[in-house]
């Protein structure tokens, strides 16, 4: 089992929740700002009305109950003036409202900077207050006017530029007693979020993980020995489709290598047999008697023989076994198809001569790119294989080479006047070691590889071979090759 520290998994599911913890977070608290600034405002306009509306007002309205009462002032400066003279006192409606200590208790004091002394101050004002304001300019019209919160209350200062201080304040322990119990759902809804996010990550986390899982399973199963194993695609294209569509095709490549390398032993081993059996017998026939020279000689020749077809046959399948695995594209190059095919009809005449054959060749340009070499080597077995397998008699026979192009690419073919091809050997006739007639092989030392090699060439130029033939009147080779002109 995976330790979880290294499960990809986990380690999504560890960035998902520290993320989204985060997040969440982030939420909470900016939320529960928001809230606490509202909060505030509300009651600093609170604290601004009762200075203004209520303090100022309630302290300029004229005393009911004195017949020698002044008139109230009518303006801050005659305010302030009475003020300092004394009098002006605290009514019974401004008692009111300062005074007590119960929650959300309201109290005022108004100080003079001038005689550093307190004109008036409510019964509740705090006994231990410290409250230093910058001192104002009396050019200046505009007063200062400050909040802040001490313990648990709400305070206002305003200084005027005629040296009053007014201190306004108001306990504001109900409403942080209940942005405390805010803080706590928001956060009570915040670990509930997050704790469905993280089931929600796991949940996601899996089905992203799921492919990953299906992908290393069937590499295991592979890797087990079953080569034909494949991984499912979705269909859905995205990153891990795409892995896996390549690891698909670098599994059949895999396979392909496997199924080379076990053909290639099994074609080597059944091949190799009969010669070695020939071997083995002719050398332990010479040696259970003394025998003349020419019994000797007659030993070495078989010997010989059968080595040299031996080593027709290595090589043959040591090229085809390269053929299967070559890289053509690596190798590709401008090439003349004509040039090819001249070069090798060329090479094969004095055979053709021998056998009383005349080749005949059209050949026309006919540009396109691949493997010259490989080419080369798929026109001689074609070519090979038409003059071996041709009528056996004195009459004088023919083998016609043309080249051309077309639209979708260049070809050539190769024609004989021979006996054709049977019907029924027609499908086998590019398959590894396959012999159509025994009879026509003859002691040629034919390995039965040329048209599988010719085979595996024209596939790995992306091209079309075939065969036509009637009994008794020969037969046609055609390859075309489909890659666009140079």
């Amino acid at each position: 089992m995976i330790f979880p520290l290294h499960s990809i998994r986990w380690r999504i599911q560890a960035w998902h929740g520290l993320i989204l913890f985060f997040a969440i977070g982030a939420f909470c608290l900016t939320a529960h700002r928001l809230a606490w600034d509202n909060q505030l405002r509300q009651v600093d306009n609170e604290l601004e009305r009762t200075m203004g509306r209520n303090l100022f007002r309630l302290l300029s309205r004229e005393r009911k109950d004195s017949a020698n009462a002044d008139p109230p002032p009518t303006s801050p400066a005659e305010f302030f003036a009475r003020l300092r003279a004394g009098k002006i006192k605290i009514t019974d409606e401004v008692a009111a409202i300062f005074h007590g200590t119960e929650t959300g208790y309201a109290y005022f004091r108004i100080d003079d900077t001038i005689s550093k002394e307190t004109l008036l101050s409510s019964d509740n004002f705090p006994k231990e207050f410290n409250w230093t304001l910058p001192e104002n300019n009396p050019a200046l019209s505009e007063p200062i006017e400050a909040f802040r919160i001490r313990e648990q209350c709400r305070e206002f200062a305003h200084a005027s530029p005629n040296g009053i201080n007014v201190f306004v304040g108001r306990d504001i322990s109900a409403e942080m007693e209940s942005l405390n119990r805010y803080a706590w759902s928001i956060a009570l809804c915040g670990i509930g979020v997050w704790a469905l996010g993280l089931l929600g990550g796991w949940w996601l986390a899996g089905r992203a993980i799921r492919p990953v899982q299906k992908i290393s399973t069937t590499a295991a199963r592979i890797a087990d020995g079953n080569l034909s194993e494949r991984i499912d695609l979705d269909g859905t294209e995205n990153e891990l489709d795409q892995l896996s569509r390549i690891l698909n095709s670098t599994f059949e490549r895999l396979h392909n290598a496997f199924e080379r390398q076990r053909q290639f032993t099994a074609d080597a081993s059944h091949e190799l047999r009969t010669p070695v059996t020939i071997l083995l017998s002719e050398t332990q026939r010479a040696l259970k008697r003394e025998r003349t020279p020419e019994e000797y000689r007659a030993i070495i020749e078989t010997c010989n023989g059968t080595a040299q077809r031996m080593r027709h046959l290595i090589e043959a399948l040591l090229l085809l076994a390269r053929q299967e695995t070559e890289d053509t594209g690596a190798h590709s190059e401008s090439c003349d198809l004509a040039q090819i095919l001249d070069d090798v009809q060329r090479h094969l005449v004095p055979i053709a001569t021998d056998r009383n054959i005349q080749l005949h060749a059209e050949l026309k340009n006919a540009a396109m790119k691949g493997n010259p070499t490989a080419i080369s080597i798929l026109a001689t077995n074609l070519l090979a294989n038409a003059i071996t397998h041709h009528h056996p008699n004195d009459k004088e026979k023919n083998i016609y080479i043309s080249t051309g192009s077309d639209d979708d690419g260049t070809f050539f073919t190769i024609r004989d006047d021979g006996p054709g091809i049977p019907e029924q050997d027609l499908p086998h006739i590019f398959e590894r070691f396959y012999r159509a007639d025994k009879a026509r092989t003859g002691n040629s030392g034919h390995t039965g590889l040329g048209l599988a090699i010719a085979k595996v060439i024209a596939d790995n130029h992306g091209a079309d071979i075939s065969v036509q033939s009637l009994p008794g009147k020969g037969s046609v080779f055609s390859v075309h090759f489909r890659k666009k002109l140079i």
